[in-house]
């Protein structure tokens, strides 16, 4: 049987059956304790044991796979700085993320406040994109399809949660999620679909990878805050469906 999401959680709670509710979750969730002395290890290996799980999708969670994962639109602005751009991504997929691994966490369970560093060998996207703004004082517009490869990817995410009650069980909502990263390499490829001249293409293709790293210093504080409020609201489906007791026991 397949059960799935809240309608799974009131059912087992009217019937009192909490521990058939917690053998719903045994297969992907490892529970931890408030009273753990290393209850940073503990969320650590909570989080790489859900790789495997993750990269197919949970079902139960109504989590779609993140291998690859899709993402429908990424909206950025930069107004500062020499890359004065706005930019819309769309019909993304991107290969990779399913690798990631957390490497430290930092847990507080009395704030809800959990930090969590994350690895990643490589990060293969591809999607269409539009871009206008100034790039050097230099006017730009374009639009297309890009490609792009990101290699060791390291991540920080801050997670800060609050606790919800409904129909009398105990839920974390993520309220906040504050995201900061750095790349090791990056290369880029656009087919420019907007101004018809390849010439164009080629000339921002070079520009791009001879400038990569300068051009995502600029835009890195756009880029976090648009993939935090993607990623926040794919947390917040699977942590809005899972009571606290059941991921975090002495709850």
């Amino acid at each position: 049987m397949v059960y799935r999401g809240e309608g799974c959680v009131r059912v087992l709670r009217n019937s009192g059956s909490w521990n058939s509710l917690e053998k719903v979750f045994a297969e992907y969730i490892l529970p931890c304790s408030r009273t753990d002395p290393n209850i940073d290890g503990c969320i650590k290996n909570a989080f790489n044991h859900l790789k495997p799980y993750l990269i197919k999708g949970i079902p139960e969670l109504e989590l779609p796979p993140i291998e690859p994962l899709t993402i429908a639109k990424l909206g950025m602005e930069n107004g500062e700085g020499a890359v004065r751009v706005r930019a819309l991504f769309t019909n993304i997929t991107a290969l990779g993320s399913g690798n990631y691994t957390v490497g430290k966490v930092r847990a507080d369970f009395r704030t809800l406040r959990l930090d969590l560093h994350l690895k990643i060998p490589k990060i293969e996207l591809q999607g269409h994109y539009e871009v206008s703004g100034n790039v050097l004082l230099f006017p730009i517009q374009s639009q297309g399809d890009f490609w792009a490869l990101f290699g060791d990817v390291e991540a920080i995410a801050r997670v800060q949660g609050v606790e919800e009650k409904r129909n009398g069980v105990r839920y974390m909502r993520i309220a906040r999620l504050l995201v900061d990263f750095s790349l090791g390499r990056a290369r880029f490829r656009i087919v420019d679909q907007l101004n018809g001249n390849n010439v164009i293409g080629q000339a921002m293709n070079q520009f791009l990878n001879q400038n990569a790293k300068e051009i995502i210093e600029e835009m890195r504080p756009a880029a976090s805050a648009s993939i935090a409020s993607h990623f926040m609201s794919f947390l917040n489906t699977a942590f809005t469906k899972v009571p606290l007791k059941v991921w975090l026991h002495d709850t």
